[in-house]
């Protein structure tokens, strides 16, 4: 009996021994199996260079550590990828969670464009296969990347779930040094259409600008930008068409060209755009403290805009103080951003003939008093030229003036005239002269010739003890916006040969 029971005992020994080799063996199997499972539905789906190791696999749960895989040249990377079921029979991997994962971004295409390629490893471009699951979480990092810039990191995380109805609902969030997104979406898989609403983005202009300016050349060279950007987008795509509106608001921002010698701070901006894809906006509310142009300061500047596409920009309305008095635009009028040249109408109220005169170059004249006027302007490669237009003294008002010009009225007078030793005295500063009429007239190139603008005074000494009425009347020969200094750089010009 002592015989069979320890060939008994051997046996069950060997049996256990060889149960546990074939759990094991179906253990490892089912991990290996898992592994070549895994890549090939990367593979299928265009991936190359697929990287990952099976930390378990179970009908229930499979974990998958150190994934890495590239579409195209663009890779991919997930510290853990984790598949878990409530049923080990459904036809769903139910749960998929993905953490760590890294998604490099190269926003000035300074890679090879991974999505133009026609051919890449794994073979020509091939829409990927549906995922069968009931939830799907990510956390990771969104590395956006240009040449020669340090890369912008962005904290993602999305949630998205199949809900009832045949609809993916999903929430994502973004988080980095000066960016903060939300989101969410839906999207309907028989049909292919999508809904999408971005709650809310804020971007901190003064973070981004180096990637601004890598991606878009600005005119005038480099400019240096402030503020907060806030955003709200809602949109939709069904049927192949796709409607996408919101709102972009610009707030305490702050634009500046040191080359250029010009300025603003005090930005608020805010438009509602109808259409963002054709770049349709209405209502368009703009506001700046302070545009410093040189020397020149421009102070509340109030405009009312629309966006009719990309490349236009029709102004409704702009005032603003500057000079002492009030400037706005007489009418509307259009801005092509691929144009130069542009053309628009000021009307002036109020102005201060002192501040007038400081921006005047070798002017042999003080003044103080208010002047109205309507001046066209046109700004293109030739720089700023005036259109024919009027400033003129304010009515029911008056003047004072002081001239320092030898000769400009006693030239041409009999030295023995009465009146000789008066006008000198006015000519040469020592007698001030208080105006009732004084007007600036701006005539169009060359007509009459030789001629671009006329200035017309009349009025007589302050001193009440000499009665001596005084009018001048002066032609101004060539272009008369050489006058004008304001202290700009000498690539923006105030004038240029007029035709």
């Amino acid at each position: 009996m002592t015989a069979p029971r320890s060939r008994l005992r051997l046996w069950l020994k060997l049996g256990a021994a060889l149960a546990v080799v074939v759990v094991a063996a179906l253990v490892l199997a089912r991990r290996q199996l898992v592994e070549t499972a895994v890549g090939a539905v990367l593979r299928l789906a265009g991936a190359s260079e697929v990287k990952l190791s099976v930390a378990q696999a179970s009908p229930w749960r499979v974990v998958l550590d150190d994934v890495a895989f590239s579409v195209r040249t663009q890779p991919f990377a997930a510290g853990r990828v984790t598949f878990e079921r409530a049923h080990w029979w459904t036809p769903s991997v139910g749960h998929v969670r993905i953490e760590r994962a890294y998604f490099p971004f190269h926003a000035d295409g300074s890679d090879t464009n991974p999505w133009a390629w026609a051919t890449y490893p794994g073979g020509p471009s091939k829409d990927p296969p549906a995922l069968p699951a009931e939830k799907l979480s990510v956390d990771g990092t969104l590395a956006i990347k240009a040449s020669a810039l340090p890369d912008q990191d962005v904290e993602i995380r999305l949630e998205a779930e199949w809900a009832e109805g045949e609809e993916w609902k999903g929430r994502v969030t973004g988080k980095g040094r000066g960016l903060d997104v939300a989101a969410r979406a839906s999207f309907w898989p028989s049909s292919g259409d999508v809904a999408f609403q971005v709650s809310e983005a804020r971007v901190d202009l003064a973070a981004w600008q180096d990637f601004v300016h890598r991606l878009v050349i600005l005119p005038g060279g480099r400019w240096e930008a402030a503020g907060i950007l806030v955003a709200t987008v809602d949109g939709r795509r069904s049927g192949g068409r796709t409607d996408v509106g919101g709102t972009v608001r610009l707030e305490g921002g702050s634009l500046a060209n040191a080359e250029r010698k010009i300025a603003a701070t005090g930005i608020e901006c805010e438009i509602s755009f109808r259409d963002f894809d054709r770049v349709q906006s209405e209502g368009g509310k703009l506001k700046v403290a302070e545009l410093r142009v040189g020397e020149f300061p421009v102070n509340d500047l109030d405009v009312a805009f629309d966006f009719a596409s990309a490349n236009q920009v029709a102004i409704r309305a702009a005032r603003a103080r500057a000079l002492g008095g009030v400037v706005s635009t007489a009418e509307p009028f259009n801005v092509f951003l691929d144009q130069q040249d542009l053309e628009i109408v000021v009307r002036a109220e109020g102005l201060a003939l002192e501040q007038i005169l400081a921006l005047a170059k070798n002017v042999p004249a003080q003044a103080t008093g208010r002047v109205d006027g309507r001046v066209p302007l046109q700004f293109g490669r030739n720089g700023v030229r005036f259109g024919t237009g009027w400033l003129a003294l304010k009515e029911g008002t008056t003047a004072e003036l002081q001239l320092n010009a030898a000769g400009l009225l006693t030239r041409g007078t009999d030295a023995r005239s009465p009146a000789f030793a008066v006008l000198q005295k006015v000519e040469s500063g020592l007698l001030r002269l208080r105006v009732g009429t004084l007007r600036l007239d701006i005539y169009p190139p060359n007509r009459p010739p030789g001629r671009s603008a006329t200035v017309r005074v009349a009025g007589e000494p302050i001193d009440p003890s000499v009665k001596a009425p005084v009018t001048l009347d002066l032609n101004v020969n060539g272009p008369i916006e050489r006058l004008i200094n304001l202290g700009l750089d000498s690539r923006v010009k105030v004038g240029g040969e007029r035709p």
